[in-house]
């Protein structure tokens, strides 16, 4: 049987890394109406985030980016950048050092990202972007060679705050719910396990 693959359907939604090549896109989410440029997901990352102001956060997020400092990935629709996942290896996030709340589960040697946020544009939510948000994630952790991807759902961790994602988010993308902490294991190297 001879199926011709069909066209790629410029609707879907892409997942790719925040970089240097993408920053315009991703500041653009960031600094619309309704989005997180309050905080330009920096709460963990710099010590002194509650200090900064809008736009010095925003170049502590630029200056991390052209560094190749991970930071997390991007969805978009076709050209209109629609959500946002904050994944990165735990030790970039400075003030998890110390957390009690989202304490360090893995050996030092192991290889951990660690997701603390999701943000999706209004008019796409409740259409499954944080799942393809989730989904990306997982995966370029796995390329950059993560063992081990871990998550604290809002609803397991006691807060009100829901930007951390539901815990049915995680276990509908196979990550297992240990007390506050979702994590799934990819294997050493990143590969599948």
């Amino acid at each position: 049987m001879n199926r011709r693959r069909r066209p790629r359907d410029e609707t879907e939604i892409r997942v790719t890394p925040v970089t240097s090549e993408n920053w315009e896109t991703f500041a653009r989410l960031f600094e619309a109406k309704g989005a997180p440029h309050y905080c330009w997901c920096t709460s963990y990352r710099a010590r002194n985030a509650s200090e900064l102001t809008g736009g010095q956060k925003k170049a502590f997020m630029r200056s991390s980016v052209d560094a190749g400092v991970p930071i997390g990935v991007i969805a978009c629709k076709g050209d209109e950048p629609i959500g946002w996942c904050s994944v990165a290896p735990r030790e970039t996030y400075v003030r998890l050092e110390r957390s009690r709340a989202m304490p360090r589960a893995t050996p030092p040697a192991t290889s951990t990202w660690t997701i603390v946020c999701f943000f999706v544009a209004r008019p796409y939510r409740n259409q499954h972007v944080a799942q393809t948000l989730l989904e990306g994630a997982v995966a370029y952790a796995r390329r950059q060679g993560a063992e081990v991807v871990e998550g604290y759902p809002f609803d397991t961790g006691g807060i009100s705050s829901t930007h951390r994602g539901h815990s049915t988010l995680f276990a509908t993308a196979r990550f297992q719910i240990d007390g506050k902490r979702a994590f799934r294991r990819l294997g050493r190297g990143g590969g599948a396990q």
